[in-house]
């Protein structure tokens, strides 16, 4: 016999039709009987029969159909009442999830317009004038910093002549001498005399040009070292007030302010927009300084050599750029169309979260549908992705064949003027014009590879002046609001009264009638209260 009593009472509806079902499988067995206790009519609808008790008694007795039968049968009153019941209830639980949902959506649609808001406002809060303005205490260091600049902006240019002069020393032209004709030509008595005289030349050039790569380095060193130290130590100072100011801002925020903002987000904000508020002090000038020194360095030897190439070298110069700009933006991804899927929904996503959840997809036998999900998802992330590769691809080649070209047009120019003027420029004039130009580039490069993106350093200085600049509801370091004068009449209290001047005692009493325990307990209690009270 299985006794089933209130199986299904403390389960929901969706838990109580799987048990139910298998309950009912059960019954259906006929292998014994089964005696339920039950409340709920769905228990019991496809019992043999059913027996109604009250007060203790079975008023009715029969199965489902000849109870039902019964004309003001209790069992009948009892199905009618419950069906009702669940179609109110439905329509209750109905009205309540409609009224929830409403409410989430008031919520969200309220919480994104605070967001919008604020973000609107911290954007009003940027001001370029006011971010320099921070960096002012810092001047004497920024002046030592641009001193390291300018040198350091120097090194690749010089860095070109001595790559121009290693290449000429390495590749120079040793003249035909196969006999002494050819070496009186020359002005020497023999051939061995010619060779053994270009060869000494070849080595103390060799030395000297150690010497100018040994010097170089030693000015790549020093300047660099006082760049950096002058314009690192302006940024840190700076980093450091501002944290100071942004900090202590914070902490004087309401409580409520914590509630609407994650802590960790602010504080890993506050980490990187201190950061990066330096962008508009020393950054800036450090980058300019290197970029001019290199380039006008540069430019001014490119045309003392050979002004002729250096004029067709500036008229590339837009021509490289845009070739260049083409490749930048290949390399970082910035030709490609911002999508419209989230992080959870992308192919990577999908794969992330299914080998995270990999035992809940594996019980529940989701690894079909999870493997469709990252086929959608992957025709959706690119879903032109033959016309993309071919504009990369034509991109990319298109860049390509503009700077081989324009490096193909300026050596051509070079070889041009060495054939038609070989006695105003020579090779080593052609090189040094050439790599002193090309070098100054290489330095205009260097110096703005570390530049931030504006947007982001915008939005972070903004973060960083509205936090600054708001003021707390109720401020906790503040001197405002009502104040306590710190007066007060100190209560009296007497040798035997530890509780108060209005509270009478008894006398003493005598000596010998007197406990040992209270006595010292009111004296300690009063020792107390004064030493409170001082």
């Amino acid at each position: 016999m299985l006794i089933l009593d209130e199986a299904t009472s403390a389960l929901d509806s969706e838990s109580e039709a799987i048990v139910q079902a298998a309950l009912n499988r059960l019954m259906e067995s006929r292998d014994h009987t089964t005696l339920v206790i039950a409340h709920r009519l769905s228990t019991v609808a496809r019992a043999d029969k059913i027996a109604f008790i009250a007060d203790g008694k079975v008023v009715e007795y029969g199965s489902p159909a000849e109870l039902l039968k019964k004309k003001h049968g209790r069992y009948k009153r009892l199905v009618e009442s419950q069906k009702r019941g669940a179609t109110l209830e439905s329509l209750l639980a109905k009205q309540k999830k409609d009224d929830k949902v409403e409410d989430d959506e008031e919520d969200k649609e309220e919480e994104e317009k605070k967001i919008h808001e604020e973000e609107e406002e911290e954007k009003k809060a940027f001001d370029s004038k006011r971010a320099r303005q921070l960096a002012s205490p810092d001047v004497s260091y920024m002046m030592i910093g641009s001193v390291g600049a300018i040198m350091a902006g120097g090194v690749f240019p010089v860095w070109g002549i001595l790559f121009a002069q290693t290449i000429d020393l390495l590749f120079g032209r040793v003249a035909f001498c196969g006999n002494e004709a050819n070496a009186t030509a020359l002005g020497f008595d023999t051939c061995e005399d010619y060779w053994s005289d270009f060869a000494d030349d070849m080595q103390q050039r060799s030395f000297e040009v150690g010497a100018m790569w040994a010097g170089l380095m030693v000015n790549c060193l020093i300047g660099f070292t006082i760049m950096f130290f002058g314009f690192g130590r302006a940024s840190e100072r700076l980093s450091r007030r501002v944290r100071n100011d942004a900090f202590t801002s914070l902490i004087r925020q309401e409580i409520g302010y914590f509630d609407q903002h994650s802590v960790g987000k602010i504080t890993s904000e506050l980490q990187d927009d201190a950061a990066r508020i330096h962008s508009f002090s020393g950054v800036p000038i450090r980058s300019a300084l290197v970029a001019l020194s290199s380039v006008v360095t540069g430019l001014v030897l490119s045309f003392i050599y050979m002004w002729p190439f250096a004029l067709l070298a500036l008229t590339c110069v837009p021509l490289m750029a845009f070739g260049a700009s083409m490749e930048m933006k290949k390399v970082l991804g910035e030709d490609q169309k911002e999508g419209g899927q989230d992080e959870l929904n992308s192919p990577g996503g999908i794969i992330v979260e299914t080998l995270l959840n990999m035992r809940t997809v594996s019980a529940l036998t989701l690894e079909q549908r999870r493997f469709e999900n990252y086929k959608e998802a992957l025709l959706k992330s690119d879903p032109n992705y033959v016309m993309q590769s071919f504009n990369s691809g034509f991109t990319s080649g298109l860049s390509m064949f503009i700077q081989q070209w324009v490096n193909a047009l300026q050596f051509w120019w070079g070889g041009y003027l060495l054939v038609h003027y070989p006695g105003k420029f020579t090779l080593e004039d052609f090189l040094i014009s050439n790599f002193a130009l090309l070098f100054g580039m290489f330095g205009l490069g260097s110096a703005f590879q570390d530049l931030a993106d504006t947007k982001e350093v915008e939005a972070s200085a903004g973060r960083i002046f509205y936090i600054m600049d708001r003021k707390s509801s109720i401020d906790p370091l503040g001197n405002e609001g009502k104040v306590l004068d710190g007066s007060y009449e100190k209560p009296a209290f007497d040798k035997y009264n530890t509780v108060g001047p209005e509270t009478a005692i008894s006398p003493p009493l005598p000596k010998q009638a007197q406990p040992l325990a209270p006595a010292p307990k009111k004296h300690l209690e009063m020792e107390i209260i004064n030493e409170i009270e001082v």
